[in-house]
């Protein structure tokens, strides 16, 4: 039986990050990961569908080129090309990884890695050979997996979940996506804007619901201008499939149709707990999440988790300070998350991003709301960029003068969230943000001058 100071299940964000950490504190560890290092996040999910995001700004950008003066004839888009970057951008991060976990002498075993008690794990290698190991402390970071739809057809050929669309062999003409999350709408966005008819179906009321509703509103007016449907209060009943892939889904008492060469099923994720055999050590479990406290630790003492597997957010920069918390408190240095303030990003077109309480979350909390909220359009560097389209909004206690939240849809929102998620972070103000000297031009004006609306008036609009 091998033994060591550490082992971590799952090199994913948290798993990764994790061991580094602990390799570079001196901490003997063993990591164990199933399928790929980087996990769903460096290779199904954010750096993928962000590397295919990026093609499809250039491509838009590239067919407005006339309208910068640009003389540049398009001839389309190479589905080939593109997926081949993916791939290589994917390689050389996952590459990365591999050499920082090398550096911080921390051994990589390839296999699934399951409970036999509290201190002892069994691993199965890829060539079937069982191998056990017995540690002082266990982190659990094996991530999330596709949540199973369960209506007729899910299983008919051309159904497709988040981690088969990344490598389509082409790029298809119709493409019906069910669940109007995050995951859905960043495919929905991309595929539409390389040509692809796009209906999406959503069962609640708004796609986007953790998203601010007037966000989501002009979102769902610009998208749908492009000729993306949206289908909201929508039940799907099945998925059949005649020439094309057909979804039956129920609105207003109706059964309608949506056609599709292929199926998405963006229906959310559900932590990983598959192999596992939590209980054989012992481990509570809440729905399927392993249950941690604010120390990341799990019900018992030496086995922490960190990452999407606890449940709390399914976010890879919330996974990698889960993680640092977590060794921390393996070495006796107590550390606690904080959740009060977590950036949100999703990557439609245009980009979207928060941190903190909705509007609609603040009134309903009891809190005397002021709202600040700035234009695009009426910012120099956004007029530049040809990118006008959204706002940035701050939500603002009136009593305290406490930025509860913020939120963006614009050109580059994922950037800007950063300075607010701060600002929270600090408990500064509005007033000392739009005091702030930001440079110009930039859009990081329309923060300041948010800023400066929600208790006075901003300089640039009347």
């Amino acid at each position: 039986m091998k033994q060591t100071d550490l082992v971590i299940i799952g090199g994913g964000p948290a798993g990764y990050a994790a061991a580094i950490r602990a390799g570079q504190k001196g901490i003997k560890t063993l990591l164990i990961e199933s399928r790929d290092i980087g996990g769903t996040c460096l290779n199904r999910g954010c750096i993928p569908t962000k590397a295919f995001f990026r093609s499809q700004e250039v491509f838009h950008l590239s067919e407005r080129a006339a309208e910068f003066g640009v003389q540049v004839k398009v001839d389309g888009v190479d589905w080939t090309r593109i997926v081949a970057r993916k791939n290589k951008v994917v390689k050389q991060l996952t590459g990365g990884v591999r050499f920082l976990l090398k550096k911080a002498g921390v051994e990589v075993v390839d296999g699934i890695g399951s409970f036999l008690d509290k201190q002892t794990i069994e691993v199965i290698e890829k060539e079937k050979k069982k191998e056990t190991i017995q540690a002082k402390h266990i982190l659990i970071a094996t991530g999330s997996k596709s949540a199973h739809l369960p209506v007729p057809g899910v299983d008919l050929d051309g159904v497709i979940d988040s981690d088969e669309v990344l490598d389509l062999p082409s790029i298809p003409e119709k493409l019906v996506v069910i669940g109007g999350g995050y995951i859905g709408m960043e495919m929905a966005c991309i595929l539409n804007t390389f040509g692809t008819q796009v209906e999406v179906i959503e069962m609640l009321p708004n796609i986007l619901p953790i998203a601010d509703s007037e966000v989501v509103k002009l979102l769902v007016e610009i998208l749908e201008k492009r000729g993306l449907k949206i289908h909201t209060n929508a039940k799907v009943v099945r998925i059949s499939k005649d020439k094309k892939l057909q979804v039956s889904y129920e609105q207003n008492s109706e059964t309608k149709v949506a056609e599709g060469d292929y199926v998405l099923i963006a229906t959310g994720r559900v932590p990983m707990t598959d192999h596992l055999y939590p209980e054989k050590a012992g481990i509570k479990i809440d729905r399927k999440a392993i249950t941690t406290d604010l120390q990341m630790k799990t019900s018992v003492p030496s086995i922490f988790a960190a990452g999407d597997v606890n449940g709390k957010y399914l976010l890879a920069h919330v996974a990698f300070k889960e993680a640092e918390v977590a060794i921390n408190n393996i070495m006796g240095k107590e550390a606690t998350m904080n959740y009060r303030v977590v950036p949100n990003c999703i990557f439609c077109s245009p980009e979207i991003s928060s941190v903190g309480l909705t509007e609609d979350e603040a009134i309903t909390s009891g809190f005397d709301v002021k709202v600040g909220k700035f234009p695009f359009r009426a910012v120099g560097k956004a007029l530049i960029e040809g990118e006008t389209e959204g706002f940035t909004k701050i939500i603002a206690d009136q009593k305290t003068g406490e930025i509860l939240g913020a939120h963006i849809i614009g050109p580059r929102a994922s950037d800007l969230i950063g300075e607010l998620t701060l600002a929270m972070a600090l408990e500064s103000t509005p007033e000392e943000i739009a005091h702030t000297i930001h440079p110009h031009p930039t859009l990081t004006e329309t923060v300041m001058e948010a800023a400066d609306s929600v208790f006075g008036s901003s300089l640039h609009l009347f």
